[in-house]
């Protein structure tokens, strides 16, 4: 009885096994078979486009008369009306990188100006309140001023 049961145990023991293998082969075909369902991270990469076929595409761009060769030219070669707004921002004469405009540099020193006042009156203010202080210690700080001539 225990022989019969040994080799019981054993035959099923060597079907599950076969089972098992049968079940992870079609679990690798599954896999191989079935789309992965996430989403990828990244996509297509930054297109870039050398100077020579921007101007070049300016060009030709410029040199259409209508609307709609405008938009065949675009959907040829696969670009936005934002590429061509932004090219000749780029290459407008006024454009200069290592130059800023007159108004851009009147701007600036506008600005520092007033944050140099804004610092002048922040420290008057502390100067002030430093000079009430000693008065107010009986400390002087700098030699007390008198109303009346030289000292």
């Amino acid at each position: 009885m225990e022989q019969e049961n040994i080799a019981q145990y054993e035959s099923n023991s060597a079907e599950l096994v076969r089972e098992e293998i049968l079940i992870d082969k079609v679990v690798e075909e599954a896999k191989i078979a079935a789309p992965d369902p996430q989403v990828k991270v990244g996509g297509s990469p930054k297109r870039k486009f050398t100077a020579q076929y921007q101007q070049k595409i300016l060009n030709d761009y410029n040199a259409c008369s209508t609307s709609l060769e405008h938009g065949a030219l675009l959907r040829r070669e696969g670009l936005y009306s934002s590429h061509i707004t932004r090219w000749r921002q780029l290459f407008s004469p006024a454009h200069d990188v290592s130059k800023g405009t007159k108004a851009q540099r009147t701007e600036h020193l506008v600005s520092e100006i007033d944050q140099l006042k804004k610092k002048l009156a922040q420290a008057q203010a502390i100067i002030d309140l430093q000079k009430k202080v000693s008065e107010l210690l009986g400390t002087y700080i700098l030699p007390h001023e008198s109303n009346g001539g030289k000292s």
